[in-house]
């Protein structure tokens, strides 16, 4: 295992209460109501958080402590009875925790719709089915989520440690002694809105007084800053398009908290920033030099650098640009399909990509094989223990397990009779409202997040860190389908989606089952908000597009020009051609073998030197590439150093205040960064 079943004890016991009140409400009228209201209002600005260069979202810890003086305020003001049961309590607080979660994960369907809609000018794609589509893959792993709770729920093994943070914040505001103020006497609450206000006003400093300090790049400091000297620009350049950002940083907390570096264990963080030390500074400078695919050196030669590598751009036989959009033509057989263009692909071949975004797609082969060898290699007897005893309750020693009792379970059936409607709908909008997607194509979406939920779950509970399904995805389909980029695009986001957004509603199952919320109740928060985030999502994209057009400057759209890109290279081009033997990327295949050894060596190591730090070592993690290719790329060091900071020195030093203000000024900057870029 990762850490040891009484290291994860002494973790859960440190903020879990081993208590329960049954008699406390949680479904009430207060909670729906401040649930989907908030969840609206973070829903809507995380959607327009996904035009940025780099990736930054308002997490939903926010909402923690902007529902508590709500909450309490409806408790004094509406008459007794239905609409307020009693004093507003943490079972209340958690459920709209929960709704506002599953609202803030903006679907991955939103980059489909834009791409197919305002990318590639599909304009018959209606909005109507855009909200469908996007319904029913945010629907679509729910189904799977309910199944796999005696996995991925019930273990204590299984951690979820993204859901401790919020646990300890609902802790603080409903104890009515707090144990740490004779120490630090300012309560979180009070802390939160310094901390918040704090961030919104240095904000304005990357965001619009000093952009510098967004990304300052060492090396560019001490030589000339012209085309001429390309090593110093491609190695220390952090800028979209150009370097690589070797050893530059970022003072800019919407680029630094990508990663959740306070909320993130530091065996995760280390895992994973080693990694993208490793492959970005070394591995992916070596590729280049030596030209290691096909003339890497001649890619965006015309450029303003000279060069082009931090980009999910595509370019033809000569290293010049080649608008995703002209590989793609209407089908004469059917003006709903859009396929290869033949002529423009043969003009142009072999199509090139940079080695920075080969490497990604290599690591990315990695990390699926890597995934199922690492869990099945720590956790698979356990795994499979579970599966002969499946109507054996192997939890019933656990305090938590034995608490969860006292409320009615959700049945199995009712995720399954939701997995069939949603399944049903699914192959009725791809067939017909405009995705391209033959019906044989949703099964086997379900049969792919089938057998990855487990294995990938089994490390975000431990990590933290979810693995995406999406090049395997891709590279599937593309396979079956090929030069169909719009079925291509929709196969990978409800194969993608169904693991995602499943693994997204079991954390929040597990947030349910450390706080005792009744499972029914949290079966109908879930499905609802989930509902409701998909319309929201989706109308507020279109809305944006339709207003505006393309954002550019810092906000270019950078997640939707890599999806667009891998829809041109898995869908229009296809994996045959794109990394067939013939292709100058055909070795990235080799990732899949690689991905098979490597989990094996720290694992057999560990049981060599059990006392040993190998169990810490995690190969999934460390070949991840979390960071949007074309983003920004000074935050490989930042959030290292914080995450060291926070959860090694003052974790230890002052672990009291570690244990009262940690997790609540993570939530603070997220608030105050969020809503200064808003304005």
């Amino acid at each position: 295992m990762d850490v040891t079943i009484d290291e994860i004890y002494e973790i859960i016991d440190a903020v879990v209460p081993r208590t329960d009140d049954p008699s406390l409400p949680a479904g009430t009228f207060r909670a729906w109501f401040l649930g989907l209201t908030l969840g609206a209002l973070i829903c809507t600005a995380n959607t327009i958080f996904t035009f940025r260069t780099n990736n930054f979202t308002i997490t939903a810890f926010v909402t923690v402590l902007m529902a508590y003086p709500c909450g309490l305020m409806m408790a004094k003001v509406l008459p007794a009875g239905a609409l307020n049961p009693g004093p507003f309590n943490y079972k209340e607080h958690a459920l709209i925790y929960v709704m506002t979660s599953c609202m803030s994960a903006t679907p991955y369907a939103l980059y489909n719709i834009v791409g197919q809609k305002y990318q590639l000018y599909q304009n018959d794609l209606s909005l109507i089915s855009g909200i469908g589509f996007a319904v029913v893959t945010q629907c679509f792993g729910y189904g799977f989520a309910g199944l796999t709770r005696r996995y991925l729920v019930r273990p204590a093994a299984m951690l979820w440690p993204s859901n401790l943070a919020t646990i300890a914040m609902l802790n603080s505001l409903h104890e009515k002694d707090d144990k740490l103020a004779q120490r630090y006497p300012m309560s979180r609450y009070k802390f939160f809105w310094l901390a918040t206000s704090a961030m919104f006003f240095y904000q304005l400093l990357p965001g619009y007084v000093t952009p510098l300090l967004a990304a300052m790049s060492v090396l560019c400091w001490f030589t000339s800053n012209n085309k001429d000297n390309k090593t110093i620009l491609l190695l220390g350049s952090s800028a979209p398009n150009a370097g690589l950002g070797l050893l530059s940083f970022s003072l800019d907390w919407s680029i630094i908290n990508f990663y959740a570096p306070i909320t993130t264990p530091l065996w995760a963080m280390v895992n994973q920033v080693m990694g993208l030390w490793l492959f970005l500074w070394i591995v992916v400078p070596i590729l280049w030099f030596t030209e290691a695919f096909y003339k890497d050196q001649s890619i965006g030669v015309s450029s303003p650098y000279g060069f082009m590598l931090n980009t999910p751009k595509t370019f033809n036989k000569n290293g010049v640009r080649v608008p995703n959009t002209q590989f793609v033509i209407r089908s004469p057989d059917d003006p709903n399909s859009l396929i290869l263009n033949q002529t423009f692909y043969d003009e142009n071949k072999p199509i090139l990509i940079t080695p920075y975004f080969a490497l990604e797609y290599a690591n990315s082969f990695v990390v699926f094989v890597a995934a199922l060898v690492h869990v099945g290699l720590w956790y698979g007897r356990d795994i499979w223990y579970r599966f002969k005893a499946t109507m054996s309750d192997l939890d019933r020693d656990d305090i938590h397990a034995q608490l969860m009792e006292a409320y009615p379970e959700v049945p199995d059936w009712w995720f399954m009779v939701l997995l069939t409607v949603t399944t049903v709908g699914a192959i009725v909008v791809c067939q017909w409202g405009g995705f391209d997607l033959p019906w044989w194509g949703t099964i086997l979406a379900i049969l792919l997040a089938l057998v990855s939920i487990i294995p990938i779950g089994t490390i975000q509970a431990i990590s933290g860190q979810q693995i995406g399904l999406n090049v395997m995805s891709e590279f599937l389909i593309g396979l079956l389908l090929p030069g169909r980029i719009s079925a291509v695009m929709a196969f990978k986001t409800f194969s993608y989606m169904a693991m995602s957004q499943g693994l997204l509603l079991v954390a929040d199952m597990k947030l349910g089952h450390y706080l005792k919320v009744p499972p029914r109740a949290m079966f109908l928060a879930q499905l609802v908000s989930t509902m409701l985030g998909a319309i929201i999502s989706t109308c507020t994209a279109a809305a944006i597009y339709e207003s505006f057009g393309i954002p550019n400057s810092g906000w270019s759209s950078s997640s939707y020009n890599t999806f667009l890109s891998a829809g041109a290279i898995w869908g229009a081009i296809a994996p045959a051609r794109f990394f067939g033997p013939e292709s100058p990327y055909f070795k990235t295949l080799f990732g899949f073998v690689i991905g098979a050894i490597l989990p094996v060596i720290p694992w057999y190591l560990h049981k060599v030197q059990p006392n040993s730090f190998w169990h810490l070592v995690n190969i999934p993690l460390i070949f991840v590439f979390p960071g949007n290719i074309g983003a920004r790329r000074s935050d490989l060091i930042t959030p290292l150093m914080l995450a060291i900071i926070v959860n090694y020195y003052v974790k230890k030093y002052r672990n009291t205040w570690w244990k009262k203000y940690a997790y609540v000024m993570s939530a603070a900057f997220d608030a105050g960064a969020g809503v200064m870029l808003l304005i």
